[in-house]
C-alpha cells in the first residue's frame, strides 16, 4: 500500500476517519469555509456544506454507514473523547473487515447546530439518492427512527427497492468494550459481500 498524498493535507486527527472511508465526504482539495473540517475547524459542518460534498462523490457505492452522532464527530477542534472513541471503533472495525475504501461512505442522518444533535431525515435521504448504496448500515435506534419514524426492532434487516438496511447497535452500546454488541455487529458485517460486489 503506497502513501496517499492527500493524507498529507489533513490534520492528523482526521486520518483514522479518512482511512476508514470518510475521505469521500472530507475532501482534502476543498477550499473556503468547507475546508474547516480538514483543517480541524471548530464547528459542525453545515447542512449546505454537507450537501456540497456530495458533488465530490463517485457513486454508486456498495455501502452507506450512518449513526446518530456522525455529524457531531465532524466538529473539528470541538470533538470530544467520545468522538475519538467512536473514530477508533469504526477505524478498527473497517480495518479488520478489509473492505476496500472505495466501496463505502459515511453519511449523516442528523445535523448539530449549536452543538445540539438534531434529526435530519431529508439530509439522509438526499445522500441516499446520490450514493446509491446496496447496503445501508444504520447504527443505533436514534438513527433508525430518523430514517424510519415507525421503526420497530423486529428484524436486523429490511429490504426496500433493492437496498438492504442493516440495523445495528449504537456505537455507544459497543463502547468501551461490550463484547456482546461488538460480536453481533461483527457477525452482521462479515456476512455482507462488500468486497466482492464490484
Amino acid at each position: 500500500m503506497g502513501l496517499d498524498p492527500a493524507q498529507l493535507k489533513l490534520n492528523p486527527q482526521w486520518l483514522p476517519f479518512y482511512r476508514s472511508g470518510l475521505r469521500y465526504i472530507l475532501r482534502p482539495e476543498s477550499s473556503g469555509a468547507d475546508a474547516s473540517l480538514e483543517q480541524g475547524g471548530g464547528s459542525c459542518p453545515s447542512r449546505d456544506g454537507l450537501l456540497r460534498r456530495l458533488d465530490g462523490l463517485s457513486p454508486p457505492y456498495t455501502a452507506l454507514i450512518t449513526y446518530w452522532n456522525l455529524c457531531f464527530d465532524l466538529a473539528g477542534a470541538q470533538r470530544t473523547e467520545q468522538s475519538a472513541q467512536r473514530e477508533e471503533l469504526f477505524g478498527r472495525m473497517l480495518s479488520s473487515l478489509a473492505w476496500p475504501g472505495d466501496e463505502y461512505v459515511f453519511w449523516p442522518n442528523s445535523i448539530c447546530p449549536d452543538q445540539e444533535v438534531l434529526a435530519d431525515a431529508g439530509l439522509f435521504w438526499h445522500g441516499m439518492r446520490t450514493v446509491q448504496p446496496r447496503y445501508v448500515l444504520v447504527f443505533g435506534r436514534k438513527a433508525a427512527t430518523t430514517v424510519f419514524p415507525d421503526f420497530e426492532p423486529d428484524s436486523r434487516r429490511m429490504e426496500i427497492d433493492g437496498v438492504t438496511f442493516v440495523f445495528l447497535p449504537d456505537p455507544e452500546e459497543m463502547l468501551p468494550d461490550n463484547r456482546k454488541a461488538k460480536n453481533l455487529v461483527w457477525h452482521e458485517l462479515k456476512s455482507l459481500p462488500i468486497a466482492s460486489l464490484r
